[in-house]
């Protein structure tokens, strides 16, 4: 069964080249740039008075003009397609939501009791990724988490790993209290443990490797080819606003204090924080994972929500020298896609 589908946005754009000829297997696509609509009630009235079932779109966060349509298509229960990057290595995403604002990672959804060869495999499954070195970034050579801390001259210290993302990403712009201010919490950090902690804790971080400057001179951050994993691998705790690193730090059963919005918040896999004093209590309070709900999560990511492919992509310098990855070309060994019987049953109200 085949959906009519409007994509919004430039056809010739690299995403929807990557992506067409997936698209096209679950719907017939007509596409419209969101610019060449006066306004967003330009854009509903058109959707309305189509044959469309569901509108696709890349982040629906990427431009004003496409946010606004993607919330009021949401108001109206209209069916909205959104893609992008997952958080696991070659992981793709199609959802009904976008990150923090989707039911899709609603607990009801994967908190149950897997069997045990389910689970095995989920755990072989994790251990791979582990050992291995598919980050999301492209990152230096492993070295391992001892020889890492080693090199760093830190053998006797608790690791407080703080992954920066970058200013401009709209998970920071729409699911956080800013950039800046995440920043400055950091920094008091920092300051507190060096003044009172520094024989016990040390706080280490790493810029985005998509950016070219470092957010703070008053923060110790390890040069760029450092291997995330092996940071991850080291730490006691990692400390950061909504990134995907989050996720994968629950691989390694780490305690993750995020300060924004996620779509990986769960009381019993990380911890919502709002100031470097809830850290500091948790340093002195020491959290776990519970792995059996970890487990459980990453199945249902893996099987039911991430689609899984090879990227070929290309480092783009933009214009305030920061650098951007444009996908060129995905091919997928795994798809999941919203089922087509449930976007028929919604109308608008």
């Amino acid at each position: 069964m085949k959906i009519n589908i409007l994509a919004l946005g430039d056809r010739f754009a690299s995403s929807y080249q990557s992506l067409e000829h997936e698209l096209l297997k679950h719907g017939n696509i007509s596409y419209h740039r969101e610019k060449d609509f006066v306004n967003v009630d330009t854009a509903i009235n058109y959707i309305r008075n189509s044959s469309f079932n569901a509108v696709v779109m890349p982040n629906p966060y990427g431009n004003e003009r496409r946010m606004y349509i993607y919330k009021k298509l949401k108001l109206l229960n209209f069916p909205v397609i959104v893609f992008d990057r997952g958080a696991l290595p070659d992981s793709w995403f199609f959802d009904l939501g976008f990150n923090a604002d989707s039911e899709t990672y609603h607990p009801l959804n994967w908190d149950y009791v897997l069997e045990d060869d389910k689970e095995k495999e989920i755990i072989d499954y994790i251990e791979k990724i582990k050992k291995g070195d598919n980050a999301l970034e492209k990152q230096g050579e492993r070295v391992g988490a001892e020889r890492l801390k080693s090199e760093l001259g830190i053998e006797d210290k608790k690791v407080i790993f703080v992954p920066f993302q970058r200013p401009e990403d709209t998970v920071i712009k729409h699911f956080s209290d800013g950039y800046d201010e995440f920043v400055r919490e950091i920094e008091e950090l920092n300051k507190y443990i060096n003044k009172h902690l520094h024989d016990e804790w040390i706080v280490i971080a790493k810029k985005h490797p998509l950016e070219t400057t470092r957010p703070s001179e008053n923060i110790t951050f390890v040069d760029d080819d450092i291997n995330i994993y092996d940071l991850i691998e080291m730490s006691e705790m990692v400390v950061l606003i909504n990134s995907g690193v989050g996720l994968l730090s629950m691989l390694w059963e780490k305690p993750v204090l995020y300060f924004g919005k996620t779509f990986y918040s769960h009381p019993k896999l990380n911890t919502k924080v709002k100031s470097y004093k809830d850290i500091l209590y948790y340093m002195s309070q020491p959290l776990e994972v519970d792995k059996n709900k970890m487990i459980r999560y990453i199945r249902y990511l893996k099987e039911y929500v991430y689609s899984f492919a090879k990227f070929e992509t290309e480092r783009v310098l933009q214009k305030d020298k920061s650098y951007r990855n444009i996908t060129r070309y995905i091919n997928f060994s795994q798809v999941n896609f919203p089922n087509i019987e449930n976007i028929l049953k919604k109308k608008f109200f």
